[in-house]
């Protein structure tokens, strides 16, 4: 009778830890938003936000409350390992051309460019209607062109610089735009359009599908976060890891979970990658 009266305590315990610690967390998001938004700007690149640094604040605070020094070493380095995970994935996304940031500029493009038949001049003007990194591109395209006077030159830049599909045709467009109508222009624009609304009709299906998928690990990964945390916040539940053997037998399991993770979400990113 003791022993299941202490067993309920303990679980009692547990899920009392585990509400506070989650109204703690949504208050320090909340606060770390304010900050973020303030600072980030300055130093990182847009897409980046501060739950990207969550997995090593999680891994100091499991660390800590775990008092068993190889779980505390291991945790730490796998929380560093997953941060910078996280951060070259969100450079990679911030450096990548999406379908959707083609549209707007070939949409801006073709509106101004049947008022004013110029090339570069409505690729000046657009420029500043696109996100980063395809304003970068443009603004490389146009700078080049004013200091050689050279279009191939600053179309050249421009393919050197990417491999887009879809952005090396519009390019393409635009070449054949010193020898064509404005008609004929305008009717490759609207073609290119179509494709790039097929091909955003078909991300949306994927992603759509991929939610699911996404939704699944996201909850499997906070619910090991979950248990970690009440084998580290309650000292009966941590007892067997305390011991040489139950550390590495800790260590091992949580591998296999990160290495699990890690291959789901690197085959759902290239999925993703394939139609962005």
């Amino acid at each position: 009778m003791g022993i299941e009266r202490d067993l309920i305590n303990t679980l009692l315990l547990g899920a009392f830890l585990l509400v506070v610690l989650a109204l703690i967390l949504d208050e320090f998001g909340r606060q770390m938003d304010v900050l973020w938004k303030r600072y980030r700007p300055r130093f990182l690149p847009s897409n980046l936000t501060w739950h990207t640094f969550l997995p090593l604040i999680v891994a100091i605070l499991l660390a800590a409350l775990m008092r068993a020094w190889l779980i505390s070493v291991y945790l730490i380095i796998a929380g560093v390992l997953v941060t910078i995970y996280f951060l070259q994935r969100a450079r990679r996304e911030h450096e990548s051309l999406s379908a959707r940031q083609i549209f707007q500029l070939i949409l801006a493009f073709r509106s101004t460019f049947q008022l004013q038949p110029s090339v570069f001049l409505t690729l000046d003007t657009v420029k500043d209607k696109v996100e980063e990194p395809l304003q970068g591109l443009m603004k490389v395209v146009v700078e080049t062109y004013y200091l050689t006077s050279s279009p191939q030159r600053a179309f050249a830049e421009l393919r050197s610089r990417t491999d887009n599909v879809y952005l090396n045709q519009f390019v393409y467009i635009l070449e054949m735009s010193e020898t064509a109508r404005v008609d004929a222009v305008t009717s490759a624009l609207d073609n290119l359009v179509e494709r790039l609304r097929n091909h955003d009709q078909l991300r949306r299906e994927i992603q759509a599908n991929l939610t699911s998928i996404t939704g699944q690990t996201a909850f499997i990964q906070a619910l090991a976060v979950l248990v970690v945390l009440a084998v580290a916040a309650v000292p009966v539940l941590r007892a067997p890891y305390v011991p040489i053997a139950g550390q590495l037998f800790f260590v091992i399991v949580v591998t296999v979970m990160l290495a699990a993770s890690y291959y789901i979400d690197r085959v759902i990113r290239q999925l993703a990658e394939r139609v962005s």
